[in-house]
């Protein structure tokens, strides 16, 4: 089973292969690409879960990928890494929009690769869902229960009967929840 969907992006192909072979080992599904413009190609066609891209590239370099991508409102996480990176690469990549940045060559990449997809993964269902799952489950509930009505009542013109049914509830237990959500029954 594929547990996450990586595009590394590094000229290097022997460090890329070895990340490729790690991530691969534990079910990732890797792809690679040698320069931004096969990462470009790459991301047209396929939707990644995650990006790791060198800084040091021929041809366009991975700062300037970087910087187009987010202002082109890329949303996928992005990973810079270099082996010979200054401090300011690493201030400017953060700033560009980078999740991390990574020193090569890397060591045991696998605890920030599970850490960056399953934050993505929690922000993704609180999107979802519109519930922060931080709350207490009272309030979680009133939330859900408040957008489930909303949408019946919208859907069937605030016909209470009809949403009712839908509900499975009387029609008396139905007017007191729309009250106690603060939801206009008209």
């Amino acid at each position: 089973m594929i547990i996450g969907h990586i595009l590394i992006i590094d000229d290097e192909i022997i460090n890329a292969e070895t990340m490729k072979d790690t991530l691969e080992d534990v079910n990732y599904s890797v792809v690679l690409a040698a320069d931004a413009a096969q990462a470009k190609t790459m991301v047209e066609i396929q939707t990644f879960d995650l990006v790791m891209m060198d800084v040091w590239m021929p041809g366009q370099d991975g700062m300037s990928l970087l910087e187009e991508w987010m202002n082109g409102g890329f949303s996928t996480p992005v990973v810079m890494m270099s082996g010979h990176a200054e401090h300011q690469d690493v201030v400017k990549a953060i700033r560009l929009g980078a999740v991390d940045f990574l020193k090569k060559p890397l060591h045991d990449i696998l605890p920030l690769v599970r850490k960056i997809l399953s934050e993505q993964a929690i922000q993704v269902e609180k999107q979802l869902s519109g519930i922060d799952f931080d709350l207490p489950l009272k309030s979680a509930r009133n939330i859900f229960e408040k957008q489930y009505f909303d949408h019946h009542l919208q859907e069937n013109n605030h016909n209470i009967a009809k949403v009712a049914e839908l509900a499975g509830l009387e029609r008396t237990t139905l007017y007191r929840k729309l009250k106690d959500l603060g939801i206009d029954k008209k």
